[in-house]
């Protein structure tokens, strides 16, 4: 999944913490970001020996976290967290490690930690999301979505949003828009005051090329966050990534008052 997609995916369901930052922070172009790439180089240097002789404080731990995963050393970011006073020491920390035992082929490991966390959180949709992620890898793709829609469909009123926008991401990444597209308008019904469905189904509007209906969504959109009296950045910036104007959002919202579209 890109990483401006995971960004969206992660926003929508309400964020990962540690996980959404700094998994979109992976890869050597972050690296200019914090400073030369030579003085970059030897700063880690020096954390790695610092926490080799065990002399890592919580600060240096974090730092050296942050800077091998900006670099795409994600191996060792893994065996720092797995090392780490017997691992990973709060719920972001544990996905992150998760999410790296995954992408670095370590499946079975990745699974152990999954099954702790599905008994411990099993309702948290970022450990869901993990699973499905998992499993896509270890089972199939359709196993995991399965797996998704028989949460769902026993799902609390307060956990079927954030489970059905992981639901409708799956059916996405298989080639299923249309079945995602009718699952984000149901969620858009089933929760008038949230946002989060129509800024999904604008995401997917916009890879389908129906960018006269994703103006529509971001619009519908900013009139509930508007409604609920919450800032509407979130949307803007989605937008503005899009290369849509907030001002382009704002004068449709205007022709369309007196009709109140959803």
């Amino acid at each position: 999944m890109p990483g401006r997609r995971m960004a969206v995916i992660a926003l929508l369901t309400g964020g990962a913490g540690l996980l959404a930052v700094l998994t979109l922070s992976w890869g050597p172009r972050n690296a200019s970001g914090q400073g030369d790439r030579s003085v970059v180089d030897e700063r880690v240097a020096d954390l790695m020996r610092q926490g080799k002789a065990g002399e890592l404080d919580d600060g240096e731990r974090q730092e050296l976290l942050k800077r091998l995963l900006a670099l795409g050393r994600r191996n060792e970011a893994q065996l720092l967290l797995e090392a780490s006073n017997g691992g990973p020491r709060s719920l972001n920390e544990r996905l992150l490690l998760l999410d790296l035992q995954r992408r670095n082929g370590d499946h079975n490991a990745a699974q152990q930690g999954l099954n702790q966390l599905l008994r411990l959180h099993p309702s948290h949709p970022d450990v869901l999301s993990q699973q499905v992620l998992l499993q896509t890898k270890t089972s199939s793709a359709k196993a995991a979505l399965q797996a998704m829609e028989q949460r769902f469909k026993t799902a609390t009123a307060g956990q079927r949003v954030d489970l059905g926008l992981l639901w409708a991401d799956g059916m996405r990444r298989i080639g299923k828009p249309d079945d995602a597209g009718k699952l984000y308008q149901e969620l858009a019904k089933e929760s008038p005051k949230d946002a989060r469905p129509l800024m999904a189904h604008a995401l997917l509007l916009k890879e389908r090329g129906q960018h006269d209906q994703v103006l529509v969504q971001l619009e519908a959109a900013r009139r509930r966050e508007e409604a609920a009296g919450r800032p509407t950045e979130r949307i803007d910036e989605l937008a503005a990534s899009w290369g849509i104007s907030a001002a382009r959002i704002k004068a449709l919202q205007a022709t369309q008052e007196p009709s109140r579209t959803p």
